[in-house]
């Protein structure tokens, strides 16, 4: 008898060992499907993606000069209020964008007039994750007023009256329109002048 109950018990113990055996991998199991779902969860809510654009870059400056080659003007007139009275000649200026008139003599009688357009160049939009955007160029016209109208150094146009010259230069650092023509003070009236040859 005393064999019979030694075995018996033998035999709940390791029933019950194994029970508890079958319960740890059934609470590992579930432990594993705890962490499966938590986990990312965990870790989505620790990492921020900050997607907020970065600044905009800076508008380019723009700049307006006059100046000569060969001989300096008689007079000079714009209407860019930027440019003042007596400009020193060859130097630039800081402008606005936009579209001005102009006219300059070459003697107290003739003179070319017309208008020339400034440009900027914009600043770029500000990329992804803060990063800002590029700058604009600044852009450059330098306007010489010579005898036989406005050039570009080492060309230069022949005008005849009453005909229009379009002078467009479109890359970073130039960007601008001049449309030029040849008058006189018998066939239009003219404005009193910023610039007067001493």
């Amino acid at each position: 008898m005393k064999r019979a109950s030694n075995n018996f018990t033998k035999r709940k113990g390791a029933s019950s060992m194994s029970y508890k055996l079958n319960n740890k991998i059934k609470d590992m199991k579930h432990l594993k499907l705890i962490l499966a779902i938590i986990a990312p969860l965990f870790f989505t809510s620790c990492i921020v993606i900050d997607n907020t654009p970065g600044p905009n870059g800076r508008d380019g400056n723009a700049y307006f000069g006059v100046d000569y080659e060969h001989s300096a003007p008689y007079s000079y007139w714009d209407d860019n209020h930027s440019i003042p009275f007596n400009p020193i000649l060859g130097e630039y200026y800081h402008t606005h964008p936009g579209v001005y008139e102009f006219e300059y003599f070459i003697n107290p009688y003739d003179y070319y007039y017309g208008t020339y357009q400034v440009y900027i160049n914009w600043g770029g939009v500000g990329g992804p994750h803060g990063e800002p955007g590029y700058d604009g160029v600044d852009t450059y016209l330098m306007l010489i007023a010579d005898p036989n109208g406005y050039h570009e150094h080492g060309d230069s146009f022949k005008m005849s009256t009453n005909e229009p010259i379009v002078i467009e230069q479109k890359t970073e650092k130039y960007n601008y329109k001049i449309t030029i023509q040849k008058g006189n003070v018998n066939t239009r009236s003219a404005h009193a002048p910023k610039y007067l040859k001493n």
